[in-house]
């Protein structure tokens, strides 16, 4: 089971990983949790990455006119960017211009491999919910542990 939920999250989460500097926050899971295979990532490269994968679930839910969920996906996605930029901000002292250029690819990219992934469904053993899921315990994470 372990390695379907890390092959879920690797389809989403896949482009995060090699992408720290030595001012960058890493992320840090706990052992054995789903967002192990993320430890030494960026967190800004990680939240980017949500930020694709929640823009994509907002345009799959307003497509099946699901407004409420996607406005809810929608304030991730916006979330997400928002603290990928601040943190780029923080570690690496860019404007926030080039924050936001160097996050673009990374948020592109997961929102078109997620709108892939949706596609396959959105029940709660698809790879596109643990995906999900994994945001949100990156999310937990970060505002536990960000300064």
């Amino acid at each position: 089971m372990k390695s379907i939920l890390a092959g879920g999250l690797a389809l989403v989460l896949a482009s995060a990983a090699g992408m720290a500097h030595a001012a960058d926050l890493t992320y840090r899971a706990e052992p054995d949790s789903l967002t192990e295979p993320l430890n030494g990532t960026a967190y800004w490269a990680n939240q980017a990455q949500c930020a694709g994968l929640f823009g994509a679930a907002s345009q799959f839910f307003e497509g099946r006119g699901d407004a409420a969920q996607a406005e809810a996906n929608r304030t991730l996605a916006l979330q997400f960017a928002n603290d990928a930029i601040a943190r780029l901000r923080k570690d690496r002292g860019l404007t926030k211009a080039q924050a936001m250029d160097l996050i673009s690819p990374a948020v592109l990219k997961a929102r078109d491999d997620s709108q892939r992934v949706m596609a396959q469904g959105v029940d709660p053993k698809s790879p596109w919910n643990f995906a999900r899921s994994s945001c949100l315990e990156i999310n937990d994470n970060y505002r536990a542990h960000a300064s």
